[in-house]
């Protein structure tokens, strides 16, 4: 059975796309699997004092607690949605919490990883933003992140796909296609012109003849000075709902210099971001 991991900080913005990942797992006949991850204080030096010993144990109990009150919470937004039916697994696990969300994934094998990008929950100041940037950057499965801000009206009509041209991005689409069928949704694939060649355009013609069919596809070229600009515009005045751009890892000086496009993207667009790792493709 396919899986698909929602890993939540208990947050009312989780809350929120909890929604969407219901709704997918419920469309690609899939197990939600939730995760909650917690970090306990590091301490260094010998064996740990009784009393810190004591504290541990108190941490781990008020961690559980806090889960345990939320897991009513998520099962009232199932039933409310009207998924009830779904099969949910809940799962709460310590550790550094982009580690083991990407370790948890790996090892239910999750054929997607859905997550909010903003909101923290008390002293852990674990930003959903921050990690949901960095799990899509090294998740081995596609990852779906949403802002907080996102508005779900229960469809998923319009999916924009950022294309370059490239090979990797033709089995990319292929994905696309997978997600899309069950919503029967449009793929617009999309790519930003910013040199305005008249000979680059073409190359959409030729990417487009490689590509698998599938009906509701369309294909455009659009203008401008700056991917992110070009692309929300594009977003906004064709009622997306999803964009999806393929993912390349980047090493630590790139990083330094320059996040990647879909980093960026997860970071400053209020629409969710489908990222489809360039290392899964070929």
């Amino acid at each position: 059975m396919k899986k698909i991991l929602f890993p939540t900080d208990l947050s009312v913005a989780a809350e929120r796309a909890f929604i969407y990942a219901l709704h997918l797992a419920k469309n690609m006949e899939a197990e939600l699997i939730t995760l909650h991850v917690y970090q306990k204080p590091e301490v260094r030096g010998g064996g740990l004092p009784h009393t810190l010993s004591e504290f541990y144990e108190s941490y781990d109990l008020d961690e559980f607690e806090n889960f345990k009150d939320s897991i009513p919470i998520l099962r009232n937004i199932q039933q409310r949605e009207g998924f009830g039916a779904l099969s949910v697994q809940h799962l709460l696990k310590p550790g550094r919490t982009v580690e083991t969300v990407l370790k948890v994934a790996d090892e239910e094998q999750v054929e997607m990883i859905v997550m909010g990008t903003t909101g923290a929950r008390g002293l852990k100041e674990i930003f959903m933003g921050s990690v949901a940037g960095e799990v899509l950057e090294n998740a081995n499965c596609p990852v779906l992140a949403i802002p907080e801000k996102a508005a779900f009206d229960g469809e998923i009509d319009d999916i924009a796909f950022a294309v370059n041209y490239q090979d990797e991005e033709v089995e990319a689409f292929q994905k696309v296609v997978e997600i899309c069928r069950p919503f029967n949704a449009k793929i617009h694939c999309v790519n930003v012109d910013l040199s305005h060649a008249e000979d680059y355009r073409h190359e959409m013609d030729q990417f487009k003849g490689k590509l698998p069919a599938y009906d509701n596809t369309t294909f455009e070229v659009i203008e401008s000075t700056d991917i992110r600009e070009g692309l929300t515009r594009y977003m906004e005045t064709h009622s997306v709902d999803v964009l999806v751009m393929v993912t390349h890892k980047r090493n630590f000086f790139q990083e330094l210099l320059r996040y990647s496009h879909a980093k960026e993207m997860s970071y400053h667009c209020n629409m969710p971001l489908l990222s489809i790792p360039s290392h899964i493709l070929g």
